[in-house]
């Protein structure tokens, strides 16, 4: 297959590098022997579209019009831009946490990229099989093979947007446990000036900011500029970590019916990676070669540690009214992301020794992708019934390619680590594709309004064409049957009390993962998914407040298993045949709330049940078993008070609790992995996170805030998943603690 670039343009980054220098935030000097210092951020008066309480009342993402939240018959979890600072998350990770269904740290810590899911299935890239329920503006977000992968600067975003379920109907491709989608800080008319500088654990210090405005006296044009700069050390030893980001914006309100927004973000991730497999002995059991492993143990080469990726993306948001019905919006994007990986990882080895066999791997990847949807919505009404229908088209065309090659090295004590090198042994091309992925789609919806009722209906048809060529042996696969129908209906009813109830019954479809086999290349069907819901949403009118509550059911079909009756499928990426007789279901309870109580009192709360089993498959051991790495319980919730009187005026105080209940890593059991744990099942754990912000006002600082936050404030040492086998398990965070400085002007 020949390699061609999506787009015959040059890319951008050298412009973007060029305008990062115009605004380039000085260097911060700081004691190295201090690790918490403060944080300066300098702020205007906020934008219309942020909140200034946990609770958002509208999520476009989800219908891709101007819906309420109440109004629409699907769970919706929104992260405002109030909650990522008041709990200074600083990945997705941490935006996450406290949101019900979503599992976060599927991979440990793992500063490449963060790895979580919805309600037990992947939400973020799965690059292998590249699919990617990752949303960026409501346009998606290509993954790149294997661990090239977009990973975004949460200082960047307005919110983030949890849509639950299949959202097919309008999105297209989807696993079926629901999607994530960023929304980035925009222009806006309201002067936006914020600075902020930030330092904390493993010498870590930030300096970011964050200004916007008018450009015109009739604020026809406006910007907004946001960046970063982070460096230091990291959790892990040996591995350093850094970042640059920097997102220009502009909106140009061509009339009173038409605007376009231009939007651009550049983000370059340099250093190393805290990415390792760990043994089962040693992490989630003592070894007898003595004891558990440090979270700060370094088993790779520092010599071999290496994490540089360089990430662009550019497009636009063209908005046309034509009258009181009918409006248009196009949205497009360019994304490309490069990266090299270079570690030395474990490789087979339980721990019981305390001697691990390791691997140097060298990963280099690229891709660059195109996204458009187009949307022509009208508004109107029919006697008693007040229509909204959206009808769109939308396209994407992916290219990437990954290469990883990797030698073995010698085995390294766990306890007492001697770090060698790599040597000069012979290396071998493991990894080298090449793929192609193209998919266009059709949708149109129906949002009707009838008194007290909200119904919908919404389909989709979808064409697509993914291929991957293994560019050593030239084998092409491209097994997949190249169409699919989704679509999804709902309604709710709105009670004056403000109670709005809802049903809702959606259907979501995944090509399935490139570069796998079949016995006689039998072609595989699109895996689809099907989920009925049903529950209650509680918006008392006149407060600021939000609950909601849902049970719902969740099918997954055609799942592809190991093909445990046939071999020589050698097309395969890894040699295997397989064979899709795999369904899975998942039954669950999620019930979550936010609220503003009064002046002073602001509440989050979250309970996640999940009740999962493979129903049908190949193996009869894996019959009836749990699906992996989904616990059946966790909750959150966090509390912040604000004083507003006395001495204690400007002073406000977060306490939050985390709880993850346990999971199993494999499906059926392995007498190899643990006497005694044959399935890897990994324990639950419970983490506390603490902020304390104070305005710095009653000093004549109007505008300045000081403030300190720790995430898992008791340093707990906990496994956060094992997974396949008991060389892959993963340490989730330790105790994170920074200190910030913000001024808005």
């Amino acid at each position: 297959m020949k390699q061609t670039p999506i787009l015959a343009i040059q890319k951008p980054k050298l412009v973007y590098l060029m305008v990062s220098a115009l605004f380039a935030v000085p260097a911060i000097a700081a004691d190295s022997s201090s690790s918490v210092l403060p944080e300066v951020a300098v702020v205007g008066a906020k934008a219309a579209s942020e909140s200034d309480t946990y609770v958002a009342k509208k999520s476009k993402g989800a219908t891709k019009t101007d819906t309420s939240i109440v109004e629409t018959p699907q769970s919706i979890s929104v992260v405002d831009r109030k909650e990522l600072d008041d709990r200074n998350a600083q990945n997705l990770n941490d935006a996450l946490g406290y949101t019900a269904g979503v599992r976060t740290e599927g991979l440990g810590m793992d500063s490449r990229a963060e790895t979580f899911a919805i309600r037990g299935f992947k939400a973020g890239m799965d690059a292998d099989a590249g699919t990617s329920n990752l949303f960026v503006d409501g346009l998606r977000v290509q993954a790149g093979g294997q661990w090239n992968r977009a990973s975004f600067d949460t200082y960047g975003l307005e919110r983030v947007e949890v849509l639950k379920g299949p959202s097919a109907a309008i999105y297209g491709q989807i696993l079926p446990g629901g999607m994530i989608n960023l929304v980035s800080k925009k222009p806006t008319a309201n002067h936006v000036n914020e600075v902020r500088l930030q330092a904390g654990s493993f010498n870590q210090y930030k300096a970011a900011f964050d200004i916007g405005g008018s450009l015109a006296d009739d604020q026809s044009v406006l910007f907004r500029l946001v960046g970063s700069f982070n460096d230091g050390q990291s959790q892990l030893d040996h591995t350093d970590l850094q970042r640059t980001y920097f997102a220009p914006s502009l909106l140009w309100q061509i009339s009173d019916n038409t605007s376009l927004t231009l939007l651009a973000q550049y983000q370059r991730d340099k250093g190393g990676s805290t990415y390792q497999f760990l043994p089962y002995f040693g992490t989630v059991k003592a070894s007898p070669a003595g004891g558990r492993l440090s979270i700060d143990t370094f088993l790779g080469e520092p010599s071999w540690n290496l994490f540089d990726r360089e990430q662009s993306l550019v497009g636009w948001a063209f908005e046309h009214r034509f009258n009181n019905t009918w409006q248009f919006r196009q949205n497009a994007r360019y994304t490309s992301v490069d990266s090299t990986y270079k570690g030395v990882v474990i490789r087979g080895s339980n721990g019981l020794s305390g001697l691990l066999n390791r691997v140097a791997v060298l990963g280099v990847g690229q891709s660059e992708g195109v996204a458009i949807d187009n949307q022509l919505q009208a508004d109107f009404s029919t006697g008693a019934l007040k229509h909204t229908v959206l009808v769109g088209l939308d396209a994407q065309r992916i290219n990437w390619q990954n290469v990883r090659t990797q030698v073995a090295v010698s085995a390294i004590s766990m306890f007492n680590p001697v770090y060698t090198g790599i040597g000069n042994g012979t290396w071998t091309t493991s990894y080298n594709h090449d793929a192609d992925q193209k998919q266009t789609g059709i949708y149109a919806q129906e949002q009707l309004e009838w008194g007290k009722w909200r119904l919908s209906l919404g389909g989709r048809y979808d064409r697509f064409d993914n291929t991957l060529q293994n560019t050593t042996t030239r084998v092409v696969r491209n097994g997949f049957d190249d169409h699919a129908f989704t679509w999804r209906t709902g309604a709710v009813y709105l009670f004056d009390n403000g109670f709005a109830p809802f049903a809702s019954y959606s259907t979501s479809f995944d090509p399935g993962p490139l570069g796998i086999a079949t016995w006689n290349d039998v072609s595989l069907k699109p895996i689809k998914g099907k989920q009925y819901e049903a529950g209650v949403k509680y918006q008392p009118v006149g407060s600021n407040s939000m609950i909601s509550a849902s049970v719902y059911e969740l099918t997954q079909e055609n799942r592809t298993v190991t093909d445990s009756q046939h071999t020589g499928c050698a097309a395969s990426t890894d040699g295997s045949c397989y064979t899709q007789v795999g369904e899975a279901r998942i039954r669950g309870f999620e019930l979550e709330g936010k609220a503003a109580l009064n002046a002073n009192l602001s509440l989050l709360g979250s309970y996640t049940y999940m009740d999962t089993e493979i129903t049908k498959a190949q193996s009869a051991a894996d019959r009836g078993s749990e699906l992996p790495n989904i616990p059946k319980h966790m909750s959150s919730l966090w509390a912040n008070y604000a004083f507003t009187t006395g001495v204690l005026d400007g002073l406000s105080i977060g306490l939050g609790v985390r709880y993850v209940g346990g999971s199993f890593g494999l499906t059926a059991p392995t007498a190899t992995v643990a006497v005694g744990n044959e399935k890897l099942y990994t324990e639950a754990y419970t983490l506390f996170d603490a902020a304390a912000r104070y305005d710095l006002k009653a000093f004549g600082w109007s505008g300045a805030e000081v403030a300190v936050n720790a995430s898992n404030l008791t340093d707990r040492d906990y496994v956060a998943t094992c997974a396949t086998a008991a060389s892959a398990c993963y340490y989730g965070m330790g105790r994170v603690v920074n200190a910030s400085l913000k001024y808005n002007w």
